[in-house]
């Protein structure tokens, strides 16, 4: 789990009081709209959070199956190129 961190950390109690501050602030008759509202947008970001694993893994997938020549420049032969530095005039 993403969260394990924080779950694994709060208690019985701790669930309570927050739960009772949660009911308090938004009242018991918005309180099943404001849950679903952020039960919706908790799996939106995990859509999302979804994607972009699956993307960034596709794509070193993709970056190791190159061929070595791919990261090679013409006429590479691995001697260093010096840098020009500007003095600012």
């Amino acid at each position: 789990m993403a969260l394990a961190f924080i779950f694994d950390g709060v208690g019985a109690g701790e669930w309570l009081v927050l739960l009772a501050v949660l009911l308090v602030a938004v009242g018991p008759r918005n309180l099943p709209s404001v849950a679903r509202t952020l039960a919706r947008n908790w799996a939106k970001l995990r859509r999302a959070g979804d994607r972009f694993m699956r993307d960034l893994m596709e794509a070193e997938s993709s970056a190791t199956n190159l061929p070595d020549e791919a990261f090679k420049v013409d006429g590479d032969e691995g001697k260093a190129i010096p840098l020009e530095v500007s003095n600012g005039h």
